[in-house]
């Protein structure tokens, strides 16, 4: 999946080698237990490391790296450049640039570990991934802000508080007139004058949800109304209210609602 803010991905790989310059930021998180995986991070000596299922690997951008593995793997990746990084600690943390610190041995981190699992839950659905372009780079943020304060040199940031009344009525608005588009976050954010990340904190703070739910919810209640209201048949309100399928529709709703469009209808 590819956002103007990186990359995320999921993969498996037989045992193997690579050498590279890392170009991005990248993390990996483990889905298999490492065991006795050799690596070399520019001009170190060579490693050997194990690590149980769920330890992530986090490679600064601009590193010489080489790995080997002896058995196959399972991944989920997340790519990031410093630019964007760099954009996001001077706009959200008042600091002049993005650091991140790490030697890429495998270690335990509990936000990677949630954030790559819902990679790999919505990759391994296949052509029904349903994952849209505001939840990837809602996603991709969390990541970014996540590398800045818990592997950089970082100072207390900023608290913005919650939205105004006029801010969130002008996100509800575009997110209702764009009900069926790829809603981009950068988007929403520059419509209300703020950065994605920051926009994701004030608007949590102000809802309880993230952007990504808020314009869930919405097409639910467009949905709602069209099925009781309205002749279509279910299948074209799903399309008509953003869902990709009836299939996707009656998902969400079961899993909001406890009922299915056809229940709401009959």
């Amino acid at each position: 999946m590819i956002s103007e803010f990186g990359t995320a991905s999921w993969n498996r790989r037989d045992a193997d080698e690579i050498s590279q310059t890392i170009p991005h930021h990248i993390v990996l998180l483990s889905f298999k237990p490492i065991k006795n995986r050799e690596s070399r991070l520019g001009g170190t000596r060579l490693r050997t490391a194990s690590a149980a299922s769920g330890a992530c690997e986090i490679i600064p951008a601009g590193a010489d790296h080489w790995a080997r593995w002896h058995e196959p793997k399972e991944v989920a990746a997340f790519s990031l450049s410093q630019a964007w990084l760099d954009r996001l600690a001077q706009s959200d943390l008042d600091l002049p640039g993005a650091t991140v610190n790490s030697d890429a041995l495998p270690i335990v981190d509990r936000r990677v570990a949630l954030l790559g699992a819902m990679v790999r839950e919505e990759l391994r659905a296949g052509p029904r991934a349903t994952m849209g372009t505001l939840e990837l780079d809602s996603l991709l943020n969390l990541v970014g802000i996540h590398l800045i304060r818990q592997y950089g040199d970082i100072r207390p940031q900023r608290d913005l508080g919650g939205l105004s009344d006029r801010q969130l009525g002008k996100v509800r608005d575009f997110m209702t007139a764009h009900i069926t588009d790829g809603v981009k976050l950068e988007e929403v954010a520059s419509l209300i004058g703020l950065s994605s990340s920051q926009m994701m904190r004030s608007f949590r703070r102000s809802t309880g949800t993230s952007p990504h739910q808020y314009l869930m919810r919405l097409r639910l209640d467009q949905a709602r109304t069209m099925i009781v209201d309205g002749p279509l048949a279910l299948a074209e309100i799903a399309v008509e209210c953003g869902f990709s399928s009836q299939s996707h529709l009656t998902a969400i709703m079961r899993r909001e609602d406890g009922l299915t469009p056809g229940a709401l209808r009959s």
